[in-house]
């Protein structure tokens, strides 16, 4: 099975990967750079979009050059408000050849308010936690869940636990997709 994600991400690629090997067996996954439709640092509903987007178009690039992938992904990361308060969050969605599709996010959790405070003035999370951290690396790779949870969390295990959630319709297609 060939799944592409709307992404070269490293990261996001082998997460998709691990994400499908919860279920499906012989999985081929290529990443390939698209546009997001969305601001460099999407908030709230943006990030969903984005998301969306991501997944819609490497569909797109999928049907026009026949490249014969079964699933397309897109995973943005951004931030949400609730409750005067400020989250990170990876949102997943995933669209199949039959246009089914299914949304998921990876662990949500806050963020201390001296990262939040860049987040109001309009830096994105990136370039804030590389301040935070003064460690270029943490917000490229690791990431933000892996400097605040000291390396228990890392973006790549919150990523996959979002994928494999985006894929409980595509499993369960009788009570998702019942006409399928």
């Amino acid at each position: 099975m060939k799944v592409l994600v709307g992404s070269e991400n490293s990261v996001k690629i082998q997460s998709v990967k691990e994400g499908f090997l919860t279920f499906f067996e012989h999985i081929e996954v290529e990443g390939i750079s698209v546009d997001t439709g969305v601001p460099y640092q999407p908030v709230n509903d943006e990030t969903f979009e984005g998301a969306k987007y991501r997944a819609e178009n490497v569909k797109r690039i999928n049907d026009q050059q026949n490249l014969g992938a079964t699933f397309f992904v897109g995973i943005e990361g951004g931030v949400l408000q609730l409750l005067d308060r400020w989250f990170s969050v990876n949102v997943v969605y995933i669209l199949d050849q039959q246009n089914q599709d299914s949304f998921a996010t990876t662990g949500l959790y806050e963020l201390p308010g001296a990262l939040s405070k860049d987040l109001l003035i309009e830096k994105d999370l990136g370039h804030a936690m590389e301040e935070f951290a003064n460690d270029n690396y943490a917000a490229r790779e690791r990431g933000t869940v892996a400097f605040l949870t000291g390396g228990k969390i890392d973006r790549f295990q919150n990523q996959v636990q979002g994928i494999t959630l985006a894929l409980i319709p595509f499993v369960n297609d009788n009570l998702y997709f019942p006409s399928s």
